[in-house]
């Protein structure tokens, strides 16, 4: 578990620091995927293999037992061949990977934990169950791509059936409240009705609004971000991972799937635990249809560019994440110096990706410091600070005296009760492709 510090601030007083316990740093995950069916899973997958290292992967179920004709061309025709085959061409390019960040897993344990989640078969189901009730105490993040026709049932819900079944209410309580869900909504009245609820579930497909699907706006929004190119960024002498990336679905470049685990990538801004601050796979509020319990879904909008709008939650960072993709297929073929890697981020002194949380009285200044930052392959690094108004509570102006350069500050303003202000910092290398890295600032004015 990483820590946050919060920083006590009064009138006239100096900042007291005080260490709490924060959000994990490295999650758990489980992806289930009907890879096999719209190609889009295959797209998400080549993604998903080079942010590994970001992750601790429990497992890859693979729950469609026979590729759809037409729709997909994989010459591979069940789900686990099609998910093992691109396991497979990670491994290959594995030891290139372990240059840029020794956290990749190796490709033999990966293949240990790409099972089957077909109907005659326990293993996907085992694999759940073995992974939540390890003594690992952080909760495990399972992120359902899809269990469209001619897939099996969601290997989570089948383990939550036997759960409720051999273990009673409590037993199921206790299992259920190891989870997490980044994902689409396949496990029946295990969401909708039967107590308790999940802790957290953020839907990463839904809701469509003004007619336009969720997990269909991926697509639209990054497919060409910052410049980026397919063929000539993944696709072509980028490895044997980049080359199993299919063009052959319905929106090009369509990944839906991928804002599922994007949603809980490190980047230093975002926090899984806090749908409603924002990152790379958008902001969200809460879900309408399952009013009191915590179930979240893309409903937000952003101003942004002089726009207002759902798809500005996504579009800011566009061009950072294609840039992010970009460099890690770059990793895949290069050596650690013909590469770039993200920029390193110190926010009041503090390393890593946790949340900075001040706390501050009306009238007194805030300052934020960015010293310490550094780029690892020598690039000259930028820095930009913004309040993110959309992710606070504080609805009245905030003015920083600087929007660039290492310092900036702003003087807390008048509040009627506490109220949150978001600051983030956002780092530029001028590298090729030129990579961000963030730290986020929550302030907390109390009168």
């Amino acid at each position: 578990m990483t820590r946050w510090t919060i920083l006590f601030c009064l009138v006239g007083a100096p900042c007291v620091a005080q260490e709490v316990r924060g959000p994990e740093a490295r999650p758990r995950v489980i992806i289930e995927t009907d890879a096999g069916g719209d190609p889009d899973d295959e797209q998400s997958l080549v993604r998903l293999l080079v942010y590994t290292n970001e992750f601790d992967v429990e497992g890859i179920i693979a729950n469609r037992p026979v590729a759809r004709d037409r729709e997909n061309q994989n010459p591979i025709r069940d789900g686990l061949g099609i998910v093992r085959a691109q396991v497979k061409a990670y491994g290959r390019c594995y030891a290139n990977l372990v240059q840029h960040d020794p956290r990749f897993p190796k490709p033999e344990q990966l293949l240990a934990r790409t099972v089957a989640g077909y109907d005659d078969t326990e293993d996907g189901v085992n694999l759940i169950l073995r992974a939540v009730d390890g003594p690992d105490p952080r909760p495990v993040w399972f992120c359902n791509w899809g269990t469209d026709h001619g897939s099996a049932a969601s290997c989570l819900k089948r383990a939550l059936d036997r759960v409720l079944r051999q273990r009673g209410h409590d037993g199921y309580a206790q299992f259920k409240s190891r989870l997490r869900l980044s994902s689409s909504d396949a496990f029946g009245e295990h969401t909708t009705t039967l107590q308790p609820p999940f802790p957290l579930w953020v839907d990463t497909f839904r809701p469509p609004l003004d007619g336009k699907r969720w997990y269909h706006r991926f697509s639209a929004l990054t497919a060409t971000a910052g410049g980026f190119d397919i063929e000539r960024d993944v696709r072509t002498d980028h490895g044997p991972l980049g080359a199993l990336y299919p063009m052959n679905t319905g929106l090009r470049q369509k990944e839906g799937d991928t804002m599922a685990f994007l949603y809980l990538v490190p980047t230093g801004m975002n926090d899984p635990q806090e749908p409603t601050w924002g990152s790379w796979a958008g902001r969200y509020g809460p879900n309408e249809e399952h009013p009191g319990k915590p179930y979240f879904w893309a409903n937000q909008k952003d101003a942004w560019r002089g726009t207002t709008s759902r798809d500005n939650t996504l579009a800011r960072w566009a061009a950072d994440l294609q840039n992010d993709f970009r460099a890690r297929l770059d990793w895949c073929v290069k050596p650690r110096g013909g590469a770039n890697h993200r920029p390193h981020a110190v926010l009041n002194g503090r390393n890593g990706w946790e949340v900075l949380r001040l706390e501050a009285k009306p009238g007194s200044v805030v300052e934020l410091d960015a010293h310490g930052s550094s780029d690892s392959d020598g690039d000259t690094i930028t820095h930009e600070w913004f309040v993110y108004g959309e992710a606070g509570t504080h609805r009245g102006e905030v003015t920083l005296d600087a929007a660039d350069g290492p310092t900036t500050r702003f003087i807390a303003p008048e509040v009627q009760r506490a109220e949150t202000i978001h600051i983030l910092l956002r780092l530029r290398d001028d590298g090729d492709p030129p990579l961000c890295a963030y730290r986020r600032a929550v302030v907390t004015i109390r009168p």
